[in-house]
């Protein structure tokens, strides 16, 4: 069996001079473990034993192996923390899993982006893995090893030696996307988890194997929380992109490449700065009703329009923005007629630099 010996800092075996066992340890004396059970009263013969209530009775339990004194494990629960924007928790959740939403900067596919990412925490961890089939992984065989602290005794003497623990498991991770795509899960399961002190095998506590899932998957929702935000501000210092293109209908179109509630005020901006006058909107038909005129050069070059000539006919026109996937489709109408092909190249280049240079702002 391969084992992988690692050094995470959440479960190293030495901290600071505590080791991370003597974190699951409660600490203090541990006497009372050897407190025996104090004799059954005797009564005077003169009094009568009250009867015997049965409602508080403590039921026998064999606990001869069950832990206790230092072999009690004290650890808290780790929380799976789904601080990223898009991602979540159930509330009825009972495993190791968090949701995922597509939002900005993931681009097409929320599945391939957690996919990539809980890829890049594995190997920047150095564990290796295998992908079972589409959306499945199996790690190899890990194993930590750390020292178990002994009662030192009295002056040394008398105390128990120090023992070596050793934990091995492997982690199992499985990712479901939901019909529509938009929506992904990630769980985190420890497979084959064992536990030996000293070489022989002991039971080990459920939230040991529950905090290393919540370990892992946490450290994956922070770099799908990473990677989207540092997706986000590239986009923004790029500036948003716009295409001249077609509609699935044959329309010739502007497409600004970003949502509809985004482009709208960037296309208000964009039309200002290219020379065209807003003189009404609509934001409930997306519609911007403007007026284009040639740059006045001014007297003498002073006083003139800052804009460049579109070499378009003045007029009226209107900007009719819609929804388009992802996307803002954008169709120009002249007194109520889709404008040609031409009068769009002539406006496309000099929109496309407004919408992206408003965009960075």
């Amino acid at each position: 069996m391969k084992l992988s010996y690692l050094a995470l800092a959440l479960i190293a075996a030495t901290l600071a001079g505590c080791s991370a066992a003597d974190r699951e340890r409660a600490s203090g004396g541990f006497d009372y473990v050897n407190i025996q059970p104090t004799d059954t009263l005797t009564l005077p013969g003169d009094l009568e034993r009250p009867e015997r209530d049965s409602d508080y009775a403590v039921p026998q339990t064999d606990i001869k192996n069950a832990p206790i004194g230092q072999r009690v494990n004290i650890t808290a629960p780790q929380q799976v923390r789904p601080l990223g924007l898009g991602s979540r928790v159930l509330e009825t959740e009972t495993e190791t899993r968090a949701y995922f939403d597509i939002v900005d900067g993931m681009g097409d596919s929320v599945t391939e982006f957690v996919k990539e990412a809980a890829e890049t925490v594995l190997e920047r961890r150095g564990i290796s893995y295998d992908v079972q089939s589409d959306g499945h992984w199996l790690t190899e065989t890990m194993s930590l090893q750390q020292t178990l602290d002994g009662e030192g005794g009295f002056l040394g003497f008398g105390g128990e030696e120090d023992k070596l623990q050793e934990r091995t498991f492997r982690y199992e991770l499985i990712q479901e996307t939901e019909s529509h795509n938009r929506t992904t899960s990630l769980r985190v399961n420890i497979d084959n988890f064992t536990q030996k002190v000293d070489g022989r095998t002991v039971d080990v506590a459920p939230v040991v194997g529950n905090n290393l899932e919540a370990d892992l998957l946490n450290a994956i929702i922070s770099e799908v929380n990473r990677k989207q935000q540092q997706a986000v501000a590239q986009l923004k210092a790029e500036g948003i992109d716009t295409q001249l293109t077609q509609s699935d209908a044959g329309e010739n179109i502007l497409l600004v490449e970003d949502s509809f509630d985004q482009a709208w005020p960037l296309v208000n901006l964009a039309l200002q700065s290219i020379g065209f006058e807003v003189e009404d909107l609509n934001r409930e038909t997306g519609t911007y009703f403007v007026s284009y005129s040639e740059p006045d050069s001014g007297f003498l070059f002073i006083g003139g329009d800052d804009y460049e000539p579109l070499n378009i006919e003045e007029g009226e026109y209107e900007f009719r923005l819609l929804e388009s996937g992802e996307n803002t489709a954008v169709r120009v109408y002249q007194d109520d007629t889709m404008v040609s092909e031409q009068w769009l190249q002539a406006v496309y280049e000099n929109f496309r630099a407004a919408v992206k240079q408003q965009s960075k702002l």
